[in-house]
């Protein structure tokens, strides 16, 4: 694997990460909730929207790569 692929498979991959960190977070936010703990409520709601930021950057890397025809 040269390393061009290397780099896709990494953000392919990393992408595939955060977005099953989402799917989790999420649910860490309905117990946080179930139990009323309102401060992890917070916290992480606040690491999800960070979460979200890097998936944006991710996508947005990968569509970039696809556009400039690097995307192999």
């Amino acid at each position: 694997m040269d390393c061009l692929n290397n780099c896709n498979y990494n953000c392919v991959h990393q992408l595939s990460k955060k977005l099953n960190l989402l799917w989790r977070i999420d649910r860490f936010i309905k117990d946080a909730k179930d139990c009323k703990h309102a401060e992890c409520v917070e916290m992480w709601e606040n690491i999800r929207k960070d979460e979200e930021k890097h998936v944006e950057m991710l996508k947005k890397a990968i569509v970039n790569l696809s556009k400039q025809g690097k995307f192999n």
